[in-house]
């Protein structure tokens, strides 16, 4: 069967053809790099052997950089697949066809502390790659980007889009500007989170965001309840959905522009100016503006709602009025002893302090620079402490020789016995003058008090000498 299979060139050609075309196509895909260095190197793309892409050290940014620094790989197709009306069938854009795998180190301090549970929030930036793991790449203008640490990795290329024959890869070194937004963000909540706790405006604030936000969601989850309980095909209020979703699509151009811009990419989608644009077909009304206004009127109802319920719900206790209660505190300034500050306001201080440690600790590329910048704006006071009192010290120029001017050790020996001696003497006569003062001590110094008021002597040396290391000490009197 073999030899007869051999023996049939027409056979033979065919599958001798069809094995080149599949060959063709295997090889057809390569990835052209160019490094910094000007260097140029083609590389295959096959889905056995994926092309490796790797940042070698001397194309790292240097290390003092990496806090800020953003490596991303940026790939440029030669070729597009054709446009077609029939494009929408398959996958939106080439970037959801190409197939990347990236390898780099483990997942970031951060994450690891919070294991699972952050992993769970955040999937894409607590995943573990060491062993490869796929993404997405991002548009980035004309090109896609694949990002990866500054540290080091390496992106594989499985699989290019169908109908792109090469594409040029290279690295590219992103100056981070998000690195000092988040600064400034943790910077403010850890440094001010007691004015902020406090502050009426900060309240109202966040009552206002967080209204909008929780209603979003409950439409969001209405939407999504609707949809899973459709039940036998009947959507809910899927007759006058389909209704108005048919009139605006036969009426409004906008509408029917978008949808077709969807579907159809080569057609240019509409801009906000078509969609306030819009008029009423019947009686020409700018119902883009209306639609606009309600939009617009609603989102400030709830805003106002929510801030007014946020402002009552974290407002403080009314300050005290007349004559307040104090103490001296060990400085020797003046604590007034206020109201305590409510549960709700120290529970919002906490939230704004661990939102701050938490922007802090994910505020650079580099795990160790945000663990050092942390420790850094948590332990403000301490450290301006230290270098106001060595600032002080260095810059100190007045020595004491230049208030007043010095004496010797013996000289003031000399001064400090006579000015005892004539507060002794003073003392005595004072004892002279009010007898009775010798009563007001304790018993045994009654004695003593009698002795100095009359011959000016309040103590008097033992007679005999008591060793420093004796069994037992007395005094002879």
């Amino acid at each position: 069967a073999i030899w007869s299979f051999v023996q049939n060139k027409p056979t033979m050609l065919r599958v001798a053809v069809l094995a080149a075309c599949f060959v063709h196509s295997l090889a057809d895909s390569t990835i052209e790099f160019h490094s910094a260095h000007g260097e140029r190197e083609v590389i295959p793309v096959t889905a056995q052997h994926p092309a490796p892409l790797c940042l070698r050290k001397f194309e790292q940014p240097p290390y003092y950089a990496w806090p800020v620094m953003q490596v991303y790989l940026l790939l440029k197709f030669d070729k597009q697949e054709p446009k077609s009306i029939f494009n929408w069938i398959s996958t939106v854009g080439p970037k959801s066809r190409l197939h990347i795998e990236v390898k780099k180190g483990p997942p970031r301090w951060l994450c690891r502390l919070g294991y699972p549970w952050l992993a769970a929030v955040f999937p894409g930036a607590c995943r573990d790659c060491t062993k490869r793991c796929s993404v997405k790449a991002i548009q980035w203008a004309d090109h896609l980007a694949v990002p990866i640490p500054s540290a080091g990795g390496c992106v594989y290329i499985n699989q290019l889009p169908p109908g792109v024959h090469s594409a040029h890869a290279s690295w590219y070194m992103h100056f981070d500007l998000s690195v000092f937004l988040f600064l400034l963000i943790g910077m403010v909540f850890v440094i001010g989170w007691k004015p902020l706790r406090e502050s009426v405006t900060f309240h109202a604030g966040l009552g206002g965001l967080g209204s909008l936000i929780v209603i979003a969601f409950m439409v969001v989850l209405w939407l999504s309840r609707s949809v899973r309980g459709t039940l036998h095909g009947n959507v809910p209020f899927g007759r006058s959905l389909t209704t108005l979703l048919a009139a605006a699509f036969a009426l409004i151009p906008a509408a029917r522009n978008a949808v077709l811009s969807w579907t159809l990419r080569w057609l240019p989608a509409p801009n906000w100016h078509s969609w306030l644009s819009l008029k009423d077909p019947i009686f020409d009304l700018p119902i883009g503006w209306l639609a606009f206004l309600v939009l617009l009127i609603t989102c400030l109802v709830l805003v106002h709602l929510g801030a007014k319920l946020s402002v009552r719900y974290f407002a403080g206790l009314p300050e005290p009025e007349g004559e307040v209660d104090f103490f001296i505190g060990v400085d020797g300034r003046r604590v007034d002893l206020l109201p305590p500050v409510p549960f709700a306001q120290r529970m919002l201080g906490w939230g704004i302090w661990l939102i701050g440690v938490i922007f802090l600790l994910s505020s650079t590329h580099s795990d160790t620079c945000s663990v050092v910048i942390t420790l850094a704006v948590i332990m403000k006071d301490y450290i301006e402490h230290v270098v106001r009192t060595l600032m002080m010290w260095r810059n100190v120029d007045v020595q004491p020789k230049d208030i007043r001017n010095l004496i010797s050790s013996d000289e003031m020996q000399s001064q400090a016995s006579a000015t005892t001696r004539a507060a002794l003497a003073q003392l005595q006569q004072y004892m002279k003058e009010h007898p009775h003062m010798v009563q007001t001590g304790r018993e045994d110094t009654e004695l003593r008090l009698r002795r100095f008021r009359e011959d000016g002597v309040h103590f008097r040396q033992p007679v005999i000498s008591v060793p420093e290391h004796g069994g037992a000490n007395c005094v002879l009197q």
